[in-house]
């Protein structure tokens, strides 16, 4: 797969990525092993408009030739987010205390299945991670999706526990994970 190009950019989302990232999004996770509801494509592009909007956002992509194969994007998180709310055992403070500039959430990431097994994922979660000045970085996963899983525990993510049930969400539970200290990845990994 060394024909595979990545292409990273902060804030304005061109149209092409854009509706790229959709029709990926809709590909993976509107198919087992996800849960979706009929609403999860729309709701999806309409999460995406928003967060391409905030000054934190961060995205790369994946291209081969001339299609898209794969995203990931995320967003610095709020002083305020509520992250950690819905987990029902307590966790330690020097997990939950945020600041400004601390955490960011690796918020999608996406390869297309047949592209799958050959490093993008890594790639794309390397070069997008190394871009950023946050000292950790979390995400949240499908209990369901055992191969994201097993590809975030490989990397180092530490999985933190199962946050929810959460009130109007699909699923209703979500897994955890955290990376913590940024600054030691390359774009190059």
């Amino acid at each position: 797969m060394n024909d595979i190009i990545l292409k990273s950019k902060d804030g304005e989302l061109p149209s092409d990525w854009f509706s790229a990232i959709c029709a990926i999004h809709d590909d993976v996770f509107l198919r087992s092993p996800f849960a979706w509801t009929p609403d999860t494509s729309r709701e999806n592009a309409k999460d995406l408009c928003q967060l391409a909007e905030a000054p934190t956002f961060g995205v790369v992509v994946a291209c081969q030739g001339s299609g898209f194969v794969g995203y990931a994007y995320g967003h610095r998180l709020p002083v305020d987010h509520g992250w950690w709310r819905f987990i029902p055992r307590p966790l330690p403070s020097e997990l939950t205390s945020e600041w400004d500039g601390r955490t960011f959430t690796l918020t999608s990431l996406a390869v297309l299945p047949r592209q799958r097994g050959h490093g993008i994922g890594r790639r794309m979660i390397s070069r997008l991670l190394s871009t950023r000045t946050e000292e950790r970085a979390i995400l949240s996963v499908q209990p369901t999706a055992l191969q994201a899983q097993s590809l975030y525990r490989h990397l180092g993510w530490q999985y933190v526990g199962r946050n929810g049930p959460l009130p109007d969400v699909t699923p209703p539970h979500w897994d955890v994970y955290v990376l913590e200290c940024l600054s030691h990845l390359s774009p190059n990994s």
